[in-house]
């Protein structure tokens, strides 16, 4: 039987939230139609929900300990691929390799995120090695065609999937009347301190404005049950950030049925096409309007939430699991080269 190795160095010590969901989902599904052998790799210390048809293994965590053991490891395994849910794959494994590249924000000076020299040279390496590559937005993959150049391998475009809510009705969606719902952590990129002021901004001219709720590590982890909760009744899902290789929180307001205000970047218009509202994330006044029109406007919020489950409903996690069954085939397909 074939053996297909799924690389969990996406979770952390944490309830596993983002993309790291995300991939769980995708991989249920994958796991429910697979005739492979499906073999989770769970850094140590880490916790894994379990899954059917879906065996646990623990893996080394961090960069060094995964470069110099995850080889090995997969050689006891006998895995005849490995599938990895980050671009950090190892370089001499014992099989061909898919690695996952979310963003490669130091590509970005505007952010000054930098990474450091032992990063990006680790990442450009790891992905030269790889037998596919995946990107969850365009401009993603764009980043690592400029960071790979010639020597880029194929690059697979999969928007990530996530699990659809209830659709909404015009009675559900005028009864959101909760704060507006911002998820995700607190790096500069997401933006948070200018939304804080924007949203003081917009108070200051509408006095109902509901408040804003923060949910996010490093202070406030929240499990599946409770953020879709959140999700379901939230006046609106707010991610205003000022970069991103994708944007999980735009697909899940989009899943539960919530209208959606986010920054004008292209993973975004990928993920909603035009169904949120855009805004100007540099712009204390971009933002503050669209607090103020899409709490006030009635209308807009169901035309949204309609068209937005909608678009949800093309980007579910089995469509994910379908595309990595496909890339699966063609890689350990006979002849194919790694």
């Amino acid at each position: 039987m074939t053996t297909i190795a799924f690389d969990g160095a996406c979770f952390s010590d944490g309830p596993v939230t983002g993309v790291g969901r995300s991939f769980v989902n995708a991989l249920t599904a994958y796991a429910e139609s697979s005739e492979h052998e499906c073999v989770l790799l769970v850094p140590a210390g880490a916790t894994a929900e379990p899954i059917a048809n879906v065996r646990n293994v623990t893996a080394p965590r961090g960069t060094l300990r995964r470069q110099r053991q995850l080889p090995r490891l997969l050689r006891e395994l006998g895995a005849n691929l490995l599938h990895s849910s980050v671009a950090s794959v190892p370089m001499r494994a014992p099989c061909p390799t898919i690695a996952t590249t979310h963003d490669l924000p130091w590509l970005h000076p505007e952010l000054h995120e930098p990474g450091s020299a032992w990063r990006q040279f680790a990442t450009r390496y790891a992905l030269r090695t790889a037998a596919r590559i995946i990107a969850p937005s365009t401009m993603t993959k764009n980043d690592v065609q400029r960071l790979l150049g010639t020597r880029c391998p194929p690059i697979e475009l999969v928007l990530h999937g996530t699990t659809l809510g209830p659709a909404p009705t015009e009675a559900t969606t005028e009864q959101r009347n909760g704060p507006f719902l911002v998820l995700g952590d607190d790096r500069p990129r997401k933006n948070l301190d200018r939304l804080r002021v924007a949203h003081e901004l917009a108070t200051r001219q509408c006095a109902d404005l509901p408040a804003i709720d923060f949910v996010g590590p490093p202070n406030r982890y929240i499990g599946e049950t409770e953020k879709n909760v959140l999700l379901q009744t939230c006046r609106a899902v707010v991610h205003v950030s000022l970069f991103e290789g994708f944007g999980m929180p735009v697909l899940e307001g989009l899943a539960n049925g919530a209208p959606v205000v986010c920054s004008d970047l292209s993973p975004h218009r990928e993920i909603a096409t035009e169904h949120a509202l855009f805004v100007d994330s540099h712009s204390l006044e971009a933002i503050a309007a669209g607090l103020q029109r899409i709490h006030t406007d009635t209308e807009l919020r169901w035309q949204l939430a309609q068209a937005g489950h909608a678009r949800a409903n093309q980007l579910q996690a089995a469509d994910t699991a379908a595309h990595w069954q496909r890339m699966h085939a063609e890689v350990l397909a006979p002849g194919a080269t790694s």
